[in-house]
């Protein structure tokens, strides 16, 4: 009986003589082990029109396998300077291993043996670029990094008992990376203003995200968002739409909001696919004058519910974002008197299939957030959620569900 030799051995792409013109001359590229030979093969003959490598230092070779793999994975990334953290840009990964990545995404201003810093989820790691890719060709965009402290498993995944044939490794690697992580930890306290949020994943890998900002002197920013499509392409979106917020938050104020917006819609439009998008509704609440100056970028109308029973929509005041290049928006005003109720959602909530056939709605959300409106907001938000569990006809949830609920004290 003949053994498969792809269980045997790997494949890695080694440098036998480092040129003494190059700048990480010291250390030779030692790419790998991959998983196939014709994955190897591929990758080394664009390596070959990369300068460096045109004279052919580059070989094949195979060994038997190591316990490290190297595993094709799309994982949204943060990228930095080690000196200048604050102007770090998102990116995502090609394939992994402990040992080192290929990265895609604003690779461009990269140089041969730089230091950068990437961000995955909470965990940061030192890598060294070895490789930059060559306009024109398949490596063009992408660069090749390999970690100076890997021990930190930036990954937060034991690649040892991987295999390669596994259908849901990508969306178990970003649930583990970016889902987890992305959500806020922390709510920066306001003295008239109670909140809580939530999201409750249908799949492994969801698009939803909500985040609590703290924009300094008794302000929050609350952010909801619902991206579009479902799986790893919906996370990356996300992950690269809450990237873009929270690198300039701390300078947004009521004036600066659009402009912030714009620049995220600009950038989301840039290094999307076409056709992708995201709605999204931001609202700036201040502490001292009970105001919630918001942007609504084709969003579900979220929802105040009045002292008095009456409910006030806060309708869009812009389109969504990262679908057209050119964008704009206005600023709606509310105030949130005490006892009033803010209900933020995605639709998910509404659009909850029950036994005969229709939706939750907004009508039943109102009426759950009312029988349960004079509790705190963790009470509300949960309440909410045991309506539209008791709700659904279907074992299985089919659709993220996102609350944000904020009660006026």
């Amino acid at each position: 009986m003949s053994s498969n030799t792809s269980d045997v051995f790997e494949w890695h792409i080694v440098e036998s003589v480092a040129p003494k013109s190059s700048p990480v001359a010291q250390r030779a590229l030692h790419m790998g082990p991959f998983a196939t030979e014709e994955e190897c093969c591929s990758l080394l003959s664009s390596l070959h029109q990369i300068p460096r490598f045109s004279r052919g230092t580059l070989e094949v070779r195979k060994k038997y396998k190591r316990r490290q793999k190297r595993i094709r994975v799309a994982l949204p990334v943060q990228v930095c300077r080690p000196a200048m953290r604050e102007e770090s840009w998102p990116a995502h990964t090609v394939d992994i291993s402990v040992l080192g990545s290929r990265l895609m995404g604003g690779m461009e201003g990269l140089r041969l043996g730089e230091v950068i810093e990437l961000c995955c989820g909470q965990r940061r790691a030192v890598f060294r670029v070895v490789w930059v890719g060559t306009p024109g060709t398949p490596t063009e965009g992408q660069s090749g990094v390999e970690c100076l402290n890997p021990e930190n498993n930036i990954w937060d995944l034991d690649l040892s008992e991987q295999t390669d044939d596994e259908p849901l490794l990508q969306e178990i690697a970003v649930a583990r990376a970016v889902q987890s992580n992305l959500m806020p930890k922390d709510q920066p306290p306001l003295q008239t203003l109670d909140y809580s949020g939530n999201c409750i994943q249908a799949r492994v890998v969801g698009g939803d995200y909500y985040d609590f900002l703290d924009l300094g002197a008794g302000q929050v920013g609350f952010v909801l968002a619902d991206v579009s499509g479902k799986g790893v392409p919906a996370a990356l979106l996300m992950a690269n739409l809450q990237g873009s917020l929270n690198s300039h938050t701390m300078r947004v104020d009521t004036q600066t909001l659009p402009r912030l917006l714009a620049s995220v819609n600009r950038h989301l439009h840039k290094h999307t696919d076409a056709g992708r998008y995201a709605t999204l509704f931001f609202g700036c609440y201040n502490d001292d004058t009970r105001c919630l100056h918001y942007v609504n970028c084709g969003h579900n109308p979220p929802l105040v519910l009045r002292q008095s029973g009456a409910v006030d929509r806060l309708t869009p005041t812009a389109t969504v974002l990262g679908l057209f290049r050119d964008w704009d928006c206005s600023i709606g005003e509310t105030r949130l008197e005490a006892g009033n109720v803010l209900t933020i959602f995605t639709d998910g909530i509404t659009e909850t299939m029950g036994k005969a056939g229709e939706e939750f709605g907004e009508a039943r959300l109102l009426r759950a957030v009312q029988e349960s409106r004079d509790r705190e907001a963790a009470a509300i938000l949960r309440h909410v959620e045991e309506s539209v569990e008791n709700f659904r006809s279907t074992e299985q949830q089919e659709d993220d569900l996102t609350l944000v609920i904020a009660r006026a004290q």
